[in-house]
């Protein structure tokens, strides 16, 4: 059949083509799949009529292979569109080479490198779904299907996407990524850089336009005075020499000759003059340009007039040159040549300035470039700098190019002048130099800039040192200030003055040091021609220089004050560590007095051990005293002769008492060796002794070994039992030698030691009699143990034997049991399960056998004497068990053998059947055909075929199967024994015969079907060519409906539905035609495979259809081509109808976008950059408010209220006032605004006179921004479409709602119309809130706009230039309407041009308004932040002036004098008076120094290039700082003596009374608690009367009512309660240093109770009293430890204190504790103690040391639980705890019986190896004589059962074996989970119960507790505690103080629902505690009372909480 010779439109592209409303813009969309079989190019290929689309192949026919042209290598071009040139895109960007195919598609390798980072590469591909859709699409990583990947696209197209990369690859999109082939690149940077030229040439030409258009009118009315003037003049020189000539007058004729050639010179100036202004004209006005073009003109005719005149007058005969001018005829053609060279010049001078005024003008442009490099800024403006640098390179370098060009041009002119006529080119040389002149200055205008980055970065550079060292010098001057104020009020004898001093010199010193350093190094390597950073530079080293002076002569005077501290100090020092040394040799005095008193029973280890570390002791403080007393020396010879001398006098003194100390120390310790020398002999000998007797054991055990177990004999259980006493023996020997020659060792080194140590002989002689015995010993275990090793050889050798002959016997009873089972070969035939339970009994028969026949021959071989014997009679045995079981395996062979022939002849005969089957149902599928009807429709026939092929082809796929398988198993039952082969050979050759009768009868069906297909096909080739015929028919009808006449009354939904009709019909009979092509091609085909008599007729049918076919298929082709030129025609005038109405909507949106943009962009730029800059305020003040708001959560009425002072409005003076002060109120820096400024925003804001809260509400309001594009409505319902919202616009809604198709009204910012939207758009969200101000967001709003119009500009003009690309090469209606394209896109690209342009106006402006906003603000911000600086140096130093004039009173009024001439001169009031007035200037001084810090740090706080505005205040503070310091230093050292004296006076005072108050009290003879219950009658706290009241009381108290005024003061500050009395009347003390406790006040006639230790607690209980005879102050009182009472000394006659002062112990539960009735854990409970709870320490605490416990590992014999057991539970008496001797083990498995007799007894339950079993009841051992067998009653520790077991069976073999290591438990103990008293119980052992010990026992000594007795404070129970002492202990010391770990508030009341919360607690806060921990009835958390020095009493608050978080750390 004929191709379709249409064009290529598809039917969905025409459509689109006629429905604009269709598509959001016009344009030929890509082609959908084309109609008819034929190739369709439609919307790919050129369009035209002419152009023939490919002849199809026919159906089935071979397709040709074009040859393939060699490609070149795609290269990719990945590049960054951003500013910002990040690590990530930097990594990606760069060319990328193709290097293969990757997963269907290309991939790419980078072969650009990275600098630096050469290494590294980078691939591009393509993913497929084989790992999931999360990994498909394209990647950017480091190697194809790499790990590392950067970047990825979800993009499945063929070609790596231009956009939508994500970096990282699971980020978001990065547009700024864009990926394109190189040649896209080059275009597209080819494009922009024009587009940038235009635009900048546009740029230019406005602004010249705008600036000089008045200049211009009035240059070319200048030009055209001239040229009237010139022609004028050359009009009248002419018609002067006319009127000449024609008068006759010849001799004038030369006179007028010559004026003419000088009107040739003015009109030759003119013209260039003309020439030079239309050049510069091509910048100016379109009107100018125009005329001076034509005054060019006029002057050239004028020019070419009065040439023709000149050669007319030279020729004339009758001229006469005048004399002077006379020229020879020869000249004549010379001046022909000057006036042609004259002309060439005059064409040559335009272009030549052009060129030059060009390079002028870029060299210009330069200068404007780099002008805003001339101005001073900061970092913040950096990015600015640096566009400007940028922009002035690419200047310099067009200008310079421009330049050289010129100059090239210029030159070539000149080589051309250089030809000319001598007066040319005197002239063209004069104006090309004059040119060149011109380009000469212009080049070196030029130069300067061409290092303008340079330039910039090192004056941005050396900037930065400026403000960097002056930064570090200012610095270091403020701390060099410090140190020399600190000097000049420095007390020189205070050392912690001092201290502070030297730490401020230090910081000054390095601070300074490094900033000169650092100075001379800038100033050797700066650029001294930068003469004004040089300066600046040698004006820093001259201040350093001045600095380090002042910091010299402070050290110097520091130095000083410390050489005077230092005598004093050292005394002092030294003195107190020999006092220290005399104290340990006082100890040491004490340590040897036990020796001399000869009590044998004393501990002399512990003793001795005392002596050692007294000695110790006393060697180390003697030699540390004198090693400090040393040095000392060496420090007084640096002294001055007069203290020096003195102190070395009295250093001396105390040295010669050290030497005499060290002497009785040496005494000393020779009397203790000598002691430790006898006591360990005697400790060696008992260890020998010892030892000895347990040898003697051992020999007696090992005698009943002797001559046992021999030949023949078996072995006895009293043997075993005897080995095991003789190795238990053994063990205890060997250990006691041990023992005993370990201490041996060990004494002998001792006393070698000490030997050396003394000087001594020794102890040789002893020690080598107690060596010689252990010898001794050593010989003998070692003989005795030879005679044990030979016994249990001999035992173990039987065992073993007596093991293979049980296991002989098993095996022969399991052949004997196969024997048995096995079924006789013959007729009867065995069942499966017989035969397989007979294979499993042969294979464990032969296993056991062939076990213990391995067993047997390795035996044999080392066997020797009667064990190889009795192994060789075993191996008879087993040889003939073996030959028994052959037989049974070969009679179990042929019976498995007949079982598995039945068993194939049965699958073989179900198959046969199966196929049979299968044949019958296909015989049942062909009975439609034999029931006589020859004629079937298509359908049914071809349904009743494909059921016989199935039904055929499955029972040809059962036959198959069925005889393959039985020629299997026919090769299988040859494998069988002959008889049991032949009987199944013949049953399965049956069945094989009866499957080839099948197949045969299957083999017939299957041609008859065949037959009646063929049939069934010859009939559905007609129908189908039926089909095709109608099909065709169809499409002719059709086509009628789109006739010539009736096409332009067409409708346009009417066309395209006829076009769509039109299309679906020829589509359907392509498709016909097609179908019926390829059916006939396939029916001939198979008939080719037919034999002649049948392919004959059937070839003759197909002719015929065929013939028909093909004239079906040339009415389709004709047909096909008369539709396609009826479309074109219609198509062509349809696309320049849509066209036009595209061009016609763009020109329109382009007029509203120029319309909105000129509102911004004003008359000019300063207009435009002022109205933006206000924009901009007024976005910041709004921003900051909206923030403001949503931080502090206030509202917007309530921030309104508050500027307006609580008024309805705001007016305009109020507005200015309040938006200057957002700034601060916000604390946002960019709101900052001055009144100025902030009057500006009124018009914006305010739309009245006046701003109210709904205004200001609106105001604040949030705008939102369109994200999708959207219409605009002009009214809620109804009415037209007014346009459309583009995204990125913003609009401030006026109502809420618009969802659902709903509108809502608002406002858009773009020029502030009121429309109606949609906020939802398919279904999505079309808005999002954004931050802006009203008119804020305008600029956004129209540049959105104008960039949704230019992109649809763009998209018109580029569909419109593709349509006529596509429509250009075509003939007919498509080719005509290619010209009227191609005008619209002409009009489309210049509508484009004016919004790009408008576009970049609109972005300048932008940005401009933004910089001069950044400018402003940093402008403000200097000026605000100049004043905050003035204003903090005026804050502080008016608080540090004031704080100074109090001091300074101060000062004044302390008394000079020391503190205790003050102490006795003033009386306490007196005293109060002054240091009252001292603390309050002391307070005044510290807040002004805190004023100071706080205002340093707010100082600190300002960041910015304008923090150095601040130095100066900051320097000011930090003198202001030292002032402060200075004064409170001088301050304190003025009231030191004052404050000293009033502490002296107020603790002597109080101590004196408290002693009165304690002596009074103990007077009465009651304690505490009952005088306060008594006294106060219940109340929980007292007040000073009351207190003063009991006080007196008393009697012989003596106490002033100052001095109880100063009890109460220091027991009751916050209150006085019972903790607080009980404080005040009771008195304890320390113990410092060891002290007897005596019976009696007079030591001379009393005895030591015991000592008193250092740490002890002591309650003083009488006394102090003198004791005259000793010169002694004692107490009588009670140690807590212990209730030891007694007399103790307070302080030797020498000054040595023993006892110090202390408070009332008390104690906290930091952890859980009980509290019992008595100090043993196991005594009853009181109750248990609560966390953070306080006791009263009444006695302890005191260590109970437990002596070692001796832990058994093992386990449990009745459930096996492992644990260990304390050796004192296991019997009443732990040292004589042994192991049981009535335990057995089994060994072998054994049953357990009834009754003894084993054949007449049942056997209860099988014994296992392992379990252990106890001997009851009083048979005892028997003997079966008939069987030999020995046997025993025991109970299972297992189960409790009880009967009879065998220890030893007939052969020898031991069942049970007498246990060493089981122990049975006496009484109830507790198994425990490890070696510890307190370790977990794992269960309680039951009396009688065993247990196996496993391993040694373990010696562990339990660690030391603490026991104290106490009393509870909260309910007064009393009882004790017993807890391990450490840093974990649960009581700890209490302290009335805790700080703060969390935030907790602190309430009114101890009930926390009661209580008002007063103030919240902060962290690391101190506090004292008043009362208190308390619990909280109700809450049920315990709280504390608080108080603080600053607040007093605050309240209660919570320790922790229930989840236990600590709020206050107590204690």
């Amino acid at each position: 059949g004929g191709g379709n010779t249409r064009g290529e439109y598809s039917v969905t592209e025409r459509s689109t083509m006629i429905s604009p409303a269709a598509r959001p813009s016009p344009g030929l969309r890509s082609a959908a799949p084309s109609r008819g079989s034929t190739a369709n190019l439609r919307g790919t290929q050129a369009l035209g009529a002419a152009q023939k689309r490919p002849v199809p192949v026919p159906a089935g026919g071979p397709t040709s292979k074009v040859p393939k042209k060699a490609e070149a290598v795609e290269t990719i071009v990945v590049h960054n569109t951003g500013n910002k040139d990040e690590i990530g895109i930097r990594t990606l960007v760069g060319e990328y080479a193709e290097r293969g195919i990757n997963h269907g598609k290309k991939y790419y390798e980078k072969t650009t490198r990275i600098p630096g980072h050469e290494e590294m590469t980078a691939f591009l591909y393509y993913w497929d779904q084989r790992d999931g859709p999360e990994f498909n699409g394209w990647w950017f990583g480091d190697r194809v299907g790499g790990q590392q990947v950067w970047s990825r696209n979800k993009s499945l197209s063929a070609k790596p996407p231009k956009a939508g990369w994500t970096i990282p690859w699971d980020g978001p999109v990065r547009n700024e990524l864009s990926v394109m082939t190189k040649e896209e690149k080059l275009a597209q940077d080819k494009r922009q850089t024009a587009e940038r030229m235009e635009a900048r040439r546009r740029e230019e030409d406005s602004k010249h336009a705008e600036v000089t258009e008045a200049q211009w009118e009035e240059r070319v009315a200048k030009a055209t005075e001239r040229c009237a003037e010139v022609e004028l003049d050359v009009t009248e020189a002419m018609e002067g020499y006319q009127e000449r000539e024609e008068a006759g007058l010849h001799d004038e004729l030369a006179e007028a000759r010559g004026k003419m050639q000088e009107q040739q010179k003015k009109l030759m100036d003119a013209l260039k003059f003309v020439a030079a202004e239309a050049i510069a004209a091509q910048k100016g006005p379109a009107l100018c340009k125009a005329d001076l073009q034509d005054l060019s003109k006029r002057l050239r005719a004028v020019q070419a007039k009065l040439k023709e005149a000149l050669k007319s007058a030279t020729a004339h005969p009758m001229v006469k040159a005048e004399p002077a001018d006379e020229t020879p005829a020869e000249d004549e053609p010379h001046n022909e040549m000057e006036a042609l060279h004259s002309l060439q010049l005059e064409e040559m001078l335009p272009p030549v300035l052009e060129k030059v005024e060009t390079a002028e003008d870029e060299v210009e442009k330069v200068s404007i470039a780099a002008a805003p490099l001339q101005v001073e800024s900061g970092d913040d403006l950096r990015h600015v700098m640096l566009q400007a640098i940028k922009e002035t390179e690419k200047a310099v370098r067009t200008a310079q190019a421009s330049i050289g060009e010129a100059r090239r041009f210029i030159s070539g002119k000149l080589s051309q002048a250089a030809k000319f006529a001598p007066h040319a080119k005197k002239t063209a040389l004069e104006e090309f130099t004059t040119l060149q002149e011109k380009l000469t200055e212009a080049q070196n205008k030029l130069n300067p800039f061409k290092t303008v980055r340079q330039d910039y970065e090192k004056r941005s550079q050396a900037k930065k040192l400026i403000e960097e060292l002056h930064g570090k010098l200012a610095g270091a001057e403020i701390e060099v200030e410090k140190a020399t104020m600190m000097t000049a009020s420095m007390g020189v004898e205070q050392a912690d003055s001092l201290k502070e001093t030297e730490q401020t010199l230090g910081a000054a010193q390095s601070a300074l040091a490094q900033t000169n350093r650092l100075i001379d190094s800038k100033l050797r390597t700066v650029d001294k021609s930068s003469e004004a950073v040089y300066e600046q530079l040698k004006d820093f080293k001259e201040r350093g220089k001045l600095a380090q002076e002042k910091l010299d002569e402070v050290r110097k005077a520091v130095k000083e004050a410390q050489v005077r501290i230092a005598a004093d100090t050292l005394m002092k020092e030294v003195s107190e560590k020999v006092a220290g040394a005399e104290d340990e040799l006082q100890r040491m005095a004490e340590a040897e007095l036990p020796f001399l008193r000869s009590d044998k029973d004393q501990n002399m280890e512990h003793l001795l051990a005392d002596a050692d570390k007294v000695s110790v002791k006393v060697h180390a403080a003697l030699a540390d005293a004198q090693t400090f007393v040393a040095k000392k020396l060496v420090e007084v010879a640096r002294f001055s002769e007069g203290p020096g001398q003195a102190v070395k006098e009295e250093v001396d003194m105390l040295q010669k008492r050290l030497e005499e100390g060290r002497e009785r120390l040496q005494q000393f310790r020779a009397s203790t060796a000598e002691r430790k020398r006898a006591h360990l002999l005697e400790e060696v000998d008992m260890k020998v002794a010892s030892a000895e007797d347990e040898v003697k054991k051992m020999t007696e055990s090992t005698k009943a070994l002797e001559g046992s177990a021999k030949a023949g004999e078996t072995i006895s259980d009293g043997l075993r039992e005897a080995v095991a006493q003789a190795n238990h023996a053994e063990r205890a020997a060997q250990a006691g030698v041990v023992v005993a020659k370990k201490l041996l060792v060990q004494k002998t080194a001792d006393l070698k030691k000490l030997a050396v140590a003394t000087a001594s002989a020794g102890s040789g002689g002893e020690l080598g009699r107690l060596q010689t015995r252990v010898n001794a010993m050593q010989e003998d275990i070692k003989k005795m143990r030879c005679i044990i090793k030979d016994t249990e050889e001999r035992i173990r050798v039987k065992e073993v034997l007596g093991e293979v002959a049980d296991r002989l016997d098993m095996a022969e009873n399991e052949v004997e049991k196969v024997a048995a089972a096995a079924v006789p070969t013959g007729l009867e035939q065995p069942s499966a399960e017989a035969v397989e339970r007979l294979e499993k009994a042969n294979a464990s028969a032969q296993s056991k056998l062939g076990a213990t026949a391995k067993l047997v021959d390795v035996k044999l071989k080392s066997a020797q004497g009667f064990t190889q014997a009795e192994l060789q009679g075993m191996r008879t045995r087993i040889t003939q068990a073996e030959r028994k079981l052959r037989k049974v395996v070969e009679a179990a062979t042929e019976q498995k053998e007949r079982l598995k022939a039945s068993e194939l002849v049965a699958q073989a005969t179900e198959k046969a059947d199966k196929s049979d089957a299968a044949l019958k149902k296909a015989g049942d599928a062909e009975l439609p055909f034999l029931k006589g009807v020859e004629v079937m429709t298509v359908a049914e026939s071809g349904k009743y075929i494909a059921a016989c092929e199935a039904a055929a082809t499955a029972a040809q796929k059962l036959v198959s199967e069925a005889r393959a398988f039985t020629l299997q198993k026919l090769a299988e039952a040859k494998e069988f024994g002959s008889a049991v082969a032949d009987a199944c050979s013949k049953d399965l050759l049956a069945i094989q015969k009866r499957l080839d009768g099948t197949a045969g009868k299957l083999t017939e069906l299957k041609k008859d079907t065949t037959d009646r297909k063929r049939k069934a096909q010859l009939q559905a080739s007609s129908e189908k060519i039926q089909a095709v015929e109608d099909a065709v028919k169809n499409l002719a009808e059709t086509m009628t409906k789109l006739a010539d006449s009736n096409m332009d009354q067409l409708a346009e939904q009417e066309a395209t539905s006829i076009c769509e009709t039109i299309a679906q019909a020829e589509t359907k009979a392509q498709t016909a035609v097609s179908g019926a092509k390829k059916f006939l091609a396939l029916r001939v085909q198979e008939t080719k495979a037919l034999a002649e008599a049948q392919r004959t007729p059937i070839m003759a049918d197909l002719s015929k259809l065929q013939s028909r076919l093909t004239a079906s298929t040339v009415e389709l082709a004709r047909l096909s081509s008369q539709a396609t030129e009826r479309e074109h025609r219609y198509v062509a005038g349809r696309l320049v109808q849509v066209t036009s109405k595209s061009l016609e909507d763009i020109t329109a949106q382009a007029t509203v976008a120029a319309k909105v943009s000129a509102s911004l962009l004003g008359s000019g730029d300063a207009g435009t950059s002022q109205a933006l800059v206000d924009r901009l305020r007024l976005a910041a003040v709004v921003s900051a408010l909206q923030a403001h708001i949503k931080e502090s959560e206030v509202s917007a009425q309530e921030i309104f209220k508050e500027a307006t002072g609580g008024k309805p409005k705001l007016g305009k003076e109020a507005f200015k006032e309040w938006f200057a002060r957002v700034c601060d109120m916000t604390g946002n820096e960019e709101a900052i605004l001055t009144e100025e400024q902030a009057l500006r925003l009124w018009p914006l804001a305010v739309t009245g006179s006046s701003l109210s809260v709904s205004d200001f509400e609106d105001l604040l309001k949030e705008s939102s921004m369109c994200t999708q594009a959207v219409a605009l409505w002009d009214s809620a319902e109804g009415s037209e479409q007014s346009g459309g919202l583009e995204v990125g616009e913003m609009v401030k809604f006026l109502g809420e709602g618009g969802g659902g198709g709903k509108r809502v009204e608002c406002v858009l910012a773009r020029n502030g119309s009121r429309v109606w939207v949609e906020t939802e758009a398919n279904g999505k969200a079309a808005f999002k809130p954004m931050v802006a101000a009203a008119g804020a967001g305008q600029i956004e709003s129209v540049e959105a706009f104008v960039k949704a119009v230019l992109a649809r500009c763009s998209e018109a003009a580029s569909a419109a230039e593709k349509k006529a690309k596509q429509v250009a090469n075509n003939k007919g209606p498509l080719g005509e309407a290619a010209p009227k394209l191609q005008a619209i896109k002409g009009k489309l690209s210049k509508e484009q041009a004016d919004l790009d342009s408008l576009l970049k106006r609109l972005d300048a402006a932008k940005s401009a308004a933004e910089q001069d906003r950044k400018a402003e603000v940093k402008v403000v911000r200097e000026q605000k932040c100049k004043a905050f600086g003035e204003e903090s140096v005026r804050q502080g130093t008016e608080a540090v002036e004031a704080a100074e004039a109090k001091a300074s009173k101060v000062i004044e009024n302390s008394k000079a004098g020391s503190a205790e001439l003050l102490a006795k001169e003033l009386g306490l009031l007196e005293l109060e008076e002054l240091k009252k007035a001292a603390d309050e200037a002391l307070e005044s001084l510290a807040g002004a120094k805190a004023l100071v810090a706080k205002l340093m740090e707010a100082h600190e706080a300002q960041k910015g290039p304008s923090r150095n505005l601040l130095l100066e205040a900051r320097v000011e503070l930090t003198k202001l700082q030292s002032r402060a310091n200075g004064a409170e230093r001088k301050c304190r050292s003025a009231t030191e003596a004052l404050r000293t004296a009033h502490t002296q006076v107020v603790k002597t005072a109080t101590m004196r009374a408290k002693n009165n108050l304690r002596m009074a009290f103990r007077k009465l003879g009651k304690s505490a608690d009952d005088v306060f219950d008594q006294t106060f009658s219940g109340k929980a706290e007292v007040s000073r009367p009351d207190f003063q009241k009991f006080v007196n009381s008393l009697s012989d108290h003596g106490l002033s009512e100052e001095q109880v005024t100063l009890l109460f003061d220091e027991f009751g500050r916050y209150g006085l309660r019972k903790l607080g009395f009980q404080k005040a009347v009771q008195e304890y003390c320390t113990c410092t240093r060891e002290v007897a406790i005596t019976d009696g006040f007079t030591i001379s006639s009393s005895s030591t109770v015991r000592k008193l230790e250092k740490g002890e607690y002591f309650e003083v209980l009488e006394g102090p009293l003198e004791e005259t005879e000793a010169n002694l102050r004692r107490v009588r009182g009670c140690a807590l430890r212990d209730g030891a009472q007694g007399w103790v000394t307070i302080k030797g006659n020498q000054g040595t204190p023993f006892l110090k002062p202390r408070e009332k112990p008390l104690v906290f539960a930091a952890g859980a504790a009980d509290m019992t009735a008595a100090p043993d854990v196991s005594s009853p409970l009181i109750r248990r103690l609560q966390l953070d709870e306080v006791l009263e320490l009444l006695e302890g605490p005191r260590e109970e040391v437990f002596q070692p416990q001796v832990f058994l590992p093992g386990s449990a014999s009745k459930d096996a639980a492992k644990g260990f057991l304390l050796m004192s539970d296991i019997s009443s008496a732990s040292s004589s705890a042994t192991p049981s001797n009535n335990i057995y083990v089994c060994r072998s498995t054994i049953a357990m019986t009834h009754e003894f007799d084993i054949s007449q007894t049942k056997v209860m339950r099988k014994v296992a190896v392992g379990e252990t079993l106890e001997v009851i009841g009083s048979e005892g051992e028997k003997k079966d004589d008939s069987i030999a067998v020995v046997r025993l009653k025991f109970r299972a520790a297992k189960d409790g059962k009880e009967g009879w077991v065998t220890v030893s069976g007939n052969k020898g073999t031991v069942y049970l074996e007498a246990s060493s290591s089981h122990y049975v438990l006496e009484k109830a103990a507790p198994l425990r989970a490890s070696a510890a008293a307190d370790s977990e119980i794992i269960r309680q052992m039951e009396p009688g119960e065993a247990f196996q010990a496993e391993g040694e026992a373990q010696e562990v000594t339990p660690p030391t507790r603490l026991v104290m007795k106490s009393r509870s404070i909260e309910d007064g129970k009393v009882g004790w505690t017993n807890f391990v002492a450490g840093p974990d202990a649960p009581l700890k010391p209490w302290m009335p103080k805790c700080s703060c770990q969390a935030p907790v508030d602190i309430t009114s009341s101890l009930a926390i629902e009661e209580g008002k919360v007063k103030r919240q607690a902060r962290v690391a806060e101190p506090f004292e505690v008043v009362e208190g921990p308390v619990l909280d009835a109700v809450s049920g958390f315990r709280r504390v009372r608080l108080a603080s020095v600053s607040e007093g009493v605050l309240g209660w608050a919570t320790v922790r909480d229930a989840e236990g978080q600590v709020f206050l750390k107590v204690g």
